[in-house]
């Protein structure tokens, strides 16, 4: 499967002659947007009416355990973020999304997702590949969390290129990765920082 980021593959996509009548009106129904940090996209209970393909800047979803916040998707540029399950069967949501810095995105509405993918085939394959692409990266972290200890799951995740660490708060990955902030910290002392390249 195509490595490259969504938002590129879909730019990219749009860009080649095949595409070139439906350019026009595809960028009419993609809205360029800046969203400040620590803004609320969705919240409990609300459906998430909009997908956000991110420029610039890093979106978190979570849901709450009790009275703590548990990360279950961070996200930045090149990435899609929506709440999977609000979204495409526009349902209310069980999580929050929330900006983690001021962020550059290209907002589609779920009216006008499903006009392109109903208008036109490549569009809707296009993003066919893409929701494969999310499964692939949910399975992913599946086996992550299935075979690899807390402290493999730390190391692993700080030397990916899309690591998000050192960029958002520690306590956003520890609970992303299953685990406390205070083991997080810990885990961190046992990694050699000199094999992690970004």
């Amino acid at each position: 499967m195509d490595s490259k980021k969504p938002l590129h593959q879909l730019l990219e996509t749009i860009n080649t002659p095949k595409f070139e009548s439906l350019k026009k009106h595809f960028m009419q129904l993609v809205k360029p947007n800046l969203i400040r940090k620590g803004r609320v996209l969705v919240d409990i209970g609300q459906v998430n009416s909009t997908i956000y393909l991110i420029e610039t800047g890093v979106i978190r979803s979570y849901y709450l355990k009790g009275s703590e916040d548990i990360t279950s998707r961070l996200v930045a540029e090149g990435e899609i973020a929506c709440v999977a399950e609000s979204f495409f069967t526009q349902q209310e949501s069980e999580e929050v999304m929330e900006t983690l810095e001021d962020t550059m995105v290209y907002s589609i509405t779920y009216e006008a997702y499903r006009q392109l993918c109903q208008e036109n085939i490549l569009i809707a394959q296009l993003i066919i590949q893409l929701l494969e692409q999310r499964l692939v990266n949910f399975s992913e972290r599946v086996r992550l969390f299935k075979y690899l200890s807390v402290e493999q799951r730390v190391e692993y995740y700080i030397s990916q290129p899309g690591s998000l660490f050192r960029r958002v708060p520690d306590h956003y990955i520890a609970t992303y990765l299953g685990t406390t902030p205070a083991t997080f910290s810990r885990c961190l002392k046992t990694v050699n920082m000199d094999k992690i390249q970004h």
